[in-house]
């Protein structure tokens, strides 16, 4: 993975195999979960339902 600063945010890319593992595309909105332990995770936003 790579970190990029571009117009004053921050970007990751992620590794191709793990998006499509996932089913993961262009559009997927990610959004970063951290549990008790400190361990960063990766959660896709539903969207649509009402639900997020």
């Amino acid at each position: 993975m790579k970190i990029v600063e571009y117009k004053k945010q921050f970007r990751i890319t992620l590794p191709k195999d793990l998006v499509l593992d996932k089913g993961w595309g262009k559009g997927t909105e990610l959004r970063f979960v951290e549990d008790e332990h400190g361990r960063v995770y990766l959660k896709p936003i539903q969207r649509g339902g009402g639900q997020q």
